[in-house]
This record gives structure tokens, C-alpha cells and sequence, in this order.
């Protein structure tokens, strides 16, 4: 007789894994079962093994495995024999997560059945995880505090791929999932040296935080690491735009000064890579951070990145329910609602610049929210003032909505209201360039006809503000070049719609002008340097065309000036010849019609004279190359003046003849 043991008691002994049977559930749904693979491993499990079971170091009986990464130094390669299916985080590497206060709070509105369910669920007594308000509730995620505090922590010390990765059941992939901690370290190491981050940090706080305090007495100390470096890497984003930083602009690993454009480009790549893959749980600081990201408009896209980044704001506001004030038994209101109005002058910069519509509204604020206008710094509460105005004229420009046009207040008139008659005058010429723009569209006028007179007139104030010698001290950011961008736009029509051939000179002097500003602020803002090769390549199609048209009155020009000459010549021997006999008179005057000769060289560029003997669109931009699309550049130019129109809409940069590199 024989009895049959089994030979794979504490798996020794086995030549070949046996894979248990289905569960009933599963059999019955013709499913894979992975419920017999989850006991299996809890009862071969280090913890569940006797004293004298031994413990294999290779998992090669195991069909799911898991990575185990140390993130002291990176991974150079992958062997997935060697990776372990239960790694569980070792307690003494897991220090503590710092993290700011309320940075996991939720706003549920009334309106979602959420709300419902979560004012019906029972809670613990004495629990303030729960705020109340008119249109819903801030929601406290305590029991989601634990859960990603234990997420980050896996991420700074090592990598835990679950099942529903290694089987594509998860959004994220296994490669992906391997690199996350390298990543991480590639994203913390693109901050600039200790002396140049001093730098930019306190031309930051000197220029930009008085008038847009989105960073204003930040919580630094409560911040990981990856929330402190990202809010100091979109610092340097946003300082390194000013010239005077041009000599500071280092990164690691890279030799001598980076050019801004290429600066900022690594800066934002890095952020952008953050974002990405999720490294911040703190949604307060991604507020912030996509509003700074948003004032980056260098990508090839001209502003399609920035409207991405405004709609994330915007989005991670209402989220937290910022617009209806903060919860009053919490910290935190009055940071609450200057950072709201930060991102509510963003979104009205932001339907400006971009052609967009606005996304946060006047009725879906909280009246306490609104009329905290009155709490903020001068400055800011000026910039609030101007973005009003700029509120109203973006209302002009709605298709369904008549709204009548009303005076605005003049910039005399808005800092006395905000009290702001202290303020320096290279702050006070920064904010009159965000005004200027907003007053000139206003006066709105149809395509086919030139500028008006009062545009012109605060186009040429732009102009002024510029070109002066404190050009310096403005705040180098989007509203810059867009007022000169507005100022360009103004000339041109002017240029191109004008019946008198003084109001074109006028304007071609204006034109000429903001061309030369644009072209300073190309080496800083590419869409800059977009709108200034733009209009070159306008102009030298035009002058190419008055040349030609004026080669053969040149000639005869030539032929009359040789026949005056000859004149003067008899007529002084005559004189000559009176003087002589005693007779004076007065010289003979020119004969009319006669010119003196003219140099073609003078006609190389497109001079003021070239708008004397034509009217209108006649011959100066009617007769240009058939290849160049005048066209496009009317309807790039105009779509500055129209908030209707998306900016930059088509792909001109790469069209017509504009070919020129502008990256």
C-alpha cells in the first residue's frame, strides 16, 4: 500500500509552481482569480513563515514582482529576478512630512449630491473636519492626510510598484514608475546657485511682490522640499525676465551665463515636469505655482501654455473655495483672499492678452470676498482697480451682451482711490502701462477705419513710458510687451486706414518706434520678438515696392536738378555782368516743379516721404509681392484690438514670409 505526500510543504522541494484553483466567485464569472494569489502570499510571508522556514533571497516562485529602489543614488539598471513583492516602507526612514496648515481642505458646493452624503455621515463628536457655508462646505481630508503623506514618503525613499501597475490596470506605467524618483531628484536639481537664487529672490520681493503679493508672507517652513524648490524655481521664472538679472542667469550642470530665453525655458520645463507627474499634493502651493507658470508666455505656442496654466488656477481655487471666503473658525482668511484676487486679475490679464473668455464672475463670489478690496496694499489694491476697468471693456466685446461704454477713470482718478499717491514712480509707470491698453480698447472701431485720435494719443503714451530712461525700473512681465504689442497695433491701422498724409507720417514715426521696443524686449519675451520681425517684414515689403515705383522719377528728378544747375550757372554770370555795369536786381527765382536730386540710397529703408503722394491702402501696400500675405499681418495687428479674437490664433510664425527663427 502507498501513501502520496505532497512535496511542496513550505515550498521546498518543488520543481514546478502549482497554481491553486479559482475561487467560486470567480469561476462562476469565468474571471481570472487573483484572490488565491493574495492568500498565497500572506501565507508564505516573512511574517506568517515558522522560525526554521527558509527565507529564499530570490522570488523566482513569485509571478508579480515589485521593485524596491534606494534613492540615494540613481538606478542604473533594472533585474526583475531580484524584486521583492511586499516592500513595505521602513519606519525609520520615514521621517515626518511637513506640510502647510489646511492644505488638504475641499470645497463641496450645495449643488453636488457630495454634500449630501457627507452632511448625512455620522462623525465623531468634537470633530471641525466640516465648515459650513451659504453654497456648501470646506470638507477637512483627514483620513486622506495619511494616505499621501505615506505616498510622498514612498517617493523620497523608495519605490512601491503595485499589482494593478506591473498588470496595465493602472493610469501609470511601470517604466514611469521606475523613473519617478529619478525624476524627482532631475526636477529639485534646476535651481540656480545659492548667491544668484539670492538675487532673483529679492528683485522678486522688490518689484513683483508689492504689486502682485501672490507669495506675501508665505509659510516657508512648512513646505517638503519639492514645494519649497518648485515656488523658488517659478521665483527665478518670473524675476529672470528683468535685464539686470541677464549676468546672474546659472543653472548646475551647465557652464557660463545662460541667455533668458534658454534660462527660463529649463526653469519652466522642470516645473512643468512637477506638475506633471504629481510630485505636489499640497493644493494650495499648485495654486500658486500655475499662476506664476501662467506669466510664462516664451512657448512656441504664444500663449496656449499660459491659458493652460490660468484654467489650472482658476480650477484649484474654486476648488478650495476661495471665492466664498475661508471658514471663520480657521487661520488663514486674509491669505485666502489675496491670493484669490491675485488669480481674478490673472483671468482678466489673461481674456486680454489671450483672447479668452473670463471664468471666475462677479455673482459667484461671496460679497465679504468682493468687498475685501479695501484690505489690500496700495498697489495691489490699484492693480485690482485697473483690472476692474479692464473687466468692463473685455464686457464690451461679448457678442450677446450690449453693454453701454461708459468714461472710464483716469489713472489720476484710480490711484486716489486706492490711495496710492505714495507709491515710487517706476511702480506707478508699470501699472499706467496695464491702464493704457485697457483704455485704448475701449475705443473700439471697425477694421476699415484708421485709429482714433485718442488712441493714437495713449498709444503715444506707451511709447513714453518705454522708451524713457527709467525703462529699467518697470516690471518686466506679460504686461509689458503687450502694451507696446497695443501701441504697434494702433500705428498700423493708423498706417494703413489714414486718408491724410500727415496722420500717416504720424503714425509711421509711432510704428517705427514701438518696432525698436520690441525688438529690446525680443531678447526677453519671444512674443516680443514675434510681432517685431513681423512688422520688419511688413515694412521691408512696402519699401521694396516704393523703391522700385521710384526709380524712374528719380531719373527725371536727376535730368530737372542738371537743367536748374545749368540755370544757376548762366543766371550768376548774368549777375555777374549786372553787379558789373551797375544794375542790381534780385535773383530769379527756381523754376516751379523743380527738385533737387535725390539719392536712391535714401529710399533703402521706408522713409517718412513715402506716404506724401498716396492715400489709403493705393500702391504702398496694394502693389506688394503676391507671395507675402499682407493679410495675415492686418489680421495678426488687428486681432490686438479686438478682445473677440483669440491672439496669436493660426500658426503665423511659420507662414507667408515670416520664416525667421524665433525660438
Amino acid at each position: 500500500m502507498f501513501k502520496f505526500v505532497a512535496d511542496n510543504v513550505g515550498g521546498a522541494g518543488t520543481k514546478r509552481k502549482l497554481t491553486p484553483g479559482p475561487c467560486e466567485s470567480c469561476k462562476r464569472r469565468h474571471k481570472r482569480c487573483p484572490h488565491a494569489d493574495q492568500h498565497e502570499r500572506r501565507s508564505t510571508s516573512p511574517r506568517s513563515l515558522p522560525a526554521d522556514a527558509p527565507r529564499e533571497k530570490s522570488v523566482a516562485t513569485s509571478s508579480r514582482p515589485q521593485l524596491d529602489v534606494d534613492t540615494t543614488k540613481p538606478p542604473t539598471s533594472t533585474n526583475f529576478s531580484e524584486v521583492s513583492t511586499d516592500a513595505q516602507p521602513r519606519p525609520s526612514a520615514l521621517g515626518p512630512i511637513s506640510r502647510s496648515s489646511n492644505a488638504h481642505v475641499r470645497f463641496v458646493a450645495s449643488l453636488s449630491p457630495e454634500s449630501a452624503f457627507i452632511i448625512n455621515k455620522p462623525h465623531q463628536a468634537g470633530s471641525d473636519s466640516i465648515s459650513r457655508h451659504g453654497v456648501g462646505l470646506w470638507l477637512g481630508q483627514d483620513e486622506e492626510v495619511t494616505q499621501e503623506a505615506a505616498s510622498v514618503a514612498n517617493d523620497q525613499t523608495f519605490l512601491n510598484v503595485p499589482r494593478q501597475v506591473l498588470d496595465g490596470l493602472s493610469s501609470q506605467t511601470l517604466l514611469l514608475s521606475i523613473l519617478r524618483p529619478a525624476l524627482r531628484r532631475e526636477c529639485l536639481a534646476v535651481i540656480p546657485p545659492e548667491r544668484e537664487l539670492g538675487l532673483l529672490s529679492d528683485l522678486f520681493y522688490t518689484k513683483i511682490d508689492p504689486t502682485f503679493p501672490l507669495l506675501q508672507d508665505e509659510p516657508w517652513e512648512k513646505h517638503g522640499d519639492i514645494e519649497t524648490v518648485t515656488l523658488k524655481q517659478c521665483i527665478c521664472l518670473v524675476a529672470s525676465s528683468d535685464p539686470a538679472m541677464r549676468p546672474h542667469l546659472r543653472l548646475p550642470h551647465h557652464d557660463g551665463v545662460l541667455l533668458q530665453l534658454e534660462f527660463r525655458a529649463r526653469i519652466a520645463a522642470a516645473v512643468k515636469q512637477t506638475l506633471d507627474l504629481g510630485f505636489i499634493a499640497d493644493k494650495i502651493v499648485l495654486l500658486q505655482v500655475c499662476t506664476l507658470m501662467s506669466m510664462y508666455t516664451d512657448d512656441q505656442d504664444f500663449g496656449v501654455l499660459s491659458t493652460h496654466y490660468c484654467a489650472q488656477a482658476i480650477h484649484y481655487e474654486q476648488t478650495l473655495g476661495f471665492h466664498c471666503g475661508w471658514p471663520d473658525d480657521k487661520a488663514g482668511g486674509e491669505r485666502s483672499r489675496r491670493i484669490f484676487w491675485c488669480v481674478w486679475v490673472l483671468d482678466r490679464l489673461n481674456a486680454a492678452t489671450n483672447g479668452r473668455p473670463t471664468v471666475i464672475h462677479r455673482n459667484d463670489a461671496d460679497k465679504k470676498v468682493m468687498d475685501s478690496i479695501n484690505d489690500q496694499s496700495p498697489s495691489f489694491k490699484l492693480l485690482i482697480h485697473i483690472a476692474q476697468l479692464l473687466e468692463h471693456t473685455i464686457s464690451l466685446y461679448r457678442p450677446s451682451e450690449l453693454v453701454r461704454k461708459k468714461n472710464p477713470d483716469t489713472f489720476e482718478e484710480l490711484i486716489e482711490m486706492a490711495s496710492a499717491q505714495n507709491l515710487s514712480s517706476s511702480l506707478l509707470a508699470s501699472l499706467e502701462l496695464f491702464y493704457l491698453p485697457a483704455v485704448i480698447l475701449q475705443d473700439r472701431s471697425s477694421e476699415n477705419q484708421s485709429s482714433s485720435e485718442l488712441q493714437g494719443f495713449y498709444a503715444t503714451r506707451i511709447m513714453a513710458i518705454a522708451s524713457g530712461e527709467g525703462i529699467s525700473s518697470l516690471i518686466y512681465w506679460p504686461i509689458l510687451p503687450y502694451a507696446v504689442t497695443v501701441a504697434a497695433s494702433v500705428a498700423y491701422r493708423s498706417l494703413r486706414r489714414s486718408a491724410t498724409a500727415y496722420s500717416r507720417r504720424r503714425a509711421f514715426t509711432l510704428f517705427q518706434d514701438t518696432c525698436k521696443i520690441l525688438d529690446d524686449l525680443g531678447k526677453t519675451f519671444l512674443s516680443a520678438r514675434a510681432m517685431a520681425r513681423l512688422a520688419r517684414d511688413t515694412m521691408q515689403g512696402a519699401a521694396r515696392i516704393r523703391r522700385d515705383s521710384l526709380k524712374p522719377s528719380n531719373l527725371a528728378h536727376s535730368s530737372a536738378a542738371e537743367a536748374v544747375a545749368d540755370e544757376g550757372t548762366q543766371d550768376s554770370r548774368d549777375a555777374s555782368q549786372m553787379l558789373q555795369s551797375g544794375q542790381v536786381s534780385r535773383p530769379p527765382l527756381p523754376p516751379l516743379g523743380a527738385a533737387p536730386a535725390v539719392s536712391a540710397d535714401l529710399y533703402d529703408q521706408f522713409g517718412m516721404g513715402s506716404f506724401n503722394e498716396y492715400t489709403g491702402d493705393a500702391e504702398i501696400f496694394g502693389n506688394l509681392d503676391p507671395g507675402f500675405d499682407i493679410g495675415r499681418a492686418d489680421a495678426i495687428f488687428s486681432a490686438n484690438l479686438d478682445l473677440s479674437i483669440p491672439y496669436f490664433a493660426e500658426d503665423w510664425p511659420v507662414s507667408g514670409l515670416y520664416t525667421g527663427d524665433v525660438g
